[in-house]
């Protein structure tokens, strides 16, 4: 194995993050203001079991309220999920499962955000929205990294060899992950040959995602995770055209589209008093009495989110049936609504689509044909499942 002087990894870039209560150790001066100046996150929905692990190494449950900052990771279990809403308007959703660390939160003097999210497993959903060019957001997983460009996008690290990249709306850029090259000058990768060959072949897998298109990322973590220089092989520069591929028929999924959707973000007063609400009583800040005020007003703050959401799931729904996506034959269909179903009717025949709603007795069906309203006098039985999406 052909060795060369350089450093490498794989990673997909997409964006999140969210933090706790637990008493903190004391800071000094010096570190405490620096801290206040850096740019954070907050938790604006949380639901199930989630912690965040703070870079100090405290931790907290992923409440709402709850400040993050760079550096801080977060954590979900099963069928839990939480929101995270930046500074700027942006807003993710970190899926059940899921391992997220704050890899970077900046802001340069002229005003620009550079955020930098790091997949470890499981499945982040965002909405970015970059105010200038200048900003930076992007999502890495152990191989890939999707540099934003103003956008509604999923990137998933739910099996181990591979990151995908989804486009709801806007663009996304995604390329390979070489680690070892992020801690690299340019006039440290032009001295080496064999590194400025791994960079040029880098700077070139880069593919373009828009809207409705995805993409596969599939990279030895291993190989391209390799963090020492002298350890890198030097087959690298052959190995990352081959990593990236466009997944043809097979964007964002109905359930994925509806995460999306359901993303609410609040305005910059109630996020500043949200983060002042969030006090932890065992600091000794705040007495009982103002405890249970603070409480009292994030629970107004919980219900008044959860009827956006509730808002915002029903116009989805109501989207689905008055203005259908172009869905042309049972394969577009499938990796859509993920699961199709067999109706058959008294008079014999049969329909096969997807089920999108139900109101009153009137079933409405997505088929080939476009929508379809059934009363449920002319079903004789569904058969559920009758078609399901297979992974690639």
């Amino acid at each position: 194995m052909n060795k060369i002087i350089s450093v490498a990894s794989a990673v997909l870039v997409v964006g999140l993050l969210t933090s706790g209560a637990c008493k903190k150790p004391a800071e000094n001066a010096d570190s405490a203001s620096a801290k206040q100046n850096q740019p954070s996150a907050i938790v604006v929905f949380s639901v199930g079991e989630a912690r965040i692990q703070h870079a100090d190494l405290t931790e907290d449950k992923a409440s709402l309220g709850t400040a993050l900052k760079e550096g801080d990771k977060i954590q979900t279990k099963a069928n839990a999920k939480v929101d995270i809403q930046f500074g700027d308007g942006s807003a993710v959703r970190i899926a059940e499962n899921s391992s997220l660390e704050f890899a970077t939160l900046a802001l340069n003097t002229q005003g620009n955000t550079d955020t930098r999210l790091s997949l470890v497993s499981g499945k982040v959903f965002a909405k970015v929205n970059k105010a200038t060019k200048d900003d930076q957001f992007s999502v890495i997983t152990p191989t890939a990294i999707a540099g934003v460009r103003g956008t509604s996008f999923v990137v998933d690290r739910t099996k181990s060899d591979r990151s995908v990249v989804k486009v709801l709306e806007g663009s996304v850029a995604v390329s390979p992950r070489v680690r070892a090259l992020e801690g690299m000058s340019a006039e440290q990768i032009s001295a080496n040959a064999d590194v400025k060959k791994i960079k040029d072949s880098l700077d070139k897998s880069e593919v373009i995602l828009e809207k409705d298109e995805s993409s596969i990322v599939k990279a030895s973590d291993k190989t391209f995770g390799e963090k020492e220089v002298n350890k890198l092989n030097a087959s690298l520069e052959k190995d990352i055209p081959k990593a990236v591929t466009k997944i043809t028929g097979s964007g964002v999924s109905k359930t994925e589209e509806q995460e999306i959707r359901t993303i609410v973000t609040l305005d910059k007063t109630t996020t500043d008093k949200l983060a002042k609400l969030n006090v932890d009583p065992k600091t000794g800040k705040v007495d009982e009495k103002t405890a249970a005020e603070n409480e009292s007003e994030k629970k107004k703050i919980e219900e008044e989110l959860a009827k956006r959401q509730a808002e915002e799931l029903k116009r989805f729904k109501n989207v689905l049936v008055s203005a259908p996506k172009n869905l042309k034959t049972k394969q577009d269909l499938v990796n859509y609504y993920e699961k199709l179903e067999k109706i058959v009717l008294v008079n014999k025949t049969t329909m096969i689509g997807a089920i999108v709603d139900q109101q009153g007795s009137t079933m409405i069906v997505h088929t080939e044909d476009g929508i379809k309203k059934i009363n449920q006098d002319e079903v004789q039985e569904v058969i559920y499942d009758f078609q399901t999406k297979s992974d690639n």
